[in-house]
């Protein structure tokens, strides 16, 4: 009879444990930051509305913020930029 080791399987080794851990925690991050970054973009959208403007696209100057449109021009809130339509 010929000896065969069984497949048990290992333990993953130590240091794969906290990797592992980490990348949970990270993914947890990233799914309430995405959650918070919805609800942000549609309060955005309803102040919008309310005061009568619309949210454009990104800035063209500073890309920090959205563009604002509201009585036929254009407006950066952060930079100041300003483009009539």
């Amino acid at each position: 009879m010929t000896y065969r080791p069984s497949r048990v399987s290992q333990p993953r080794p130590q240091r794969e444990r906290p990797i592992a851990a980490q990348l949970a925690a990270l993914n947890e991050r990233l799914e309430v930051a995405e959650r918070q970054h919805r609800q942000l973009r549609n309060t955005v959208s309803a102040l919008g509305r309310e005061l009568g403007a619309t949210v454009g696209s990104p800035c063209v100057h500073c890309e920090e913020s959205y563009l604002l449109i509201k009585d036929g021009s254009m407006s950066c809130p952060r930079c100041g930029y300003r483009e009539s339509l």
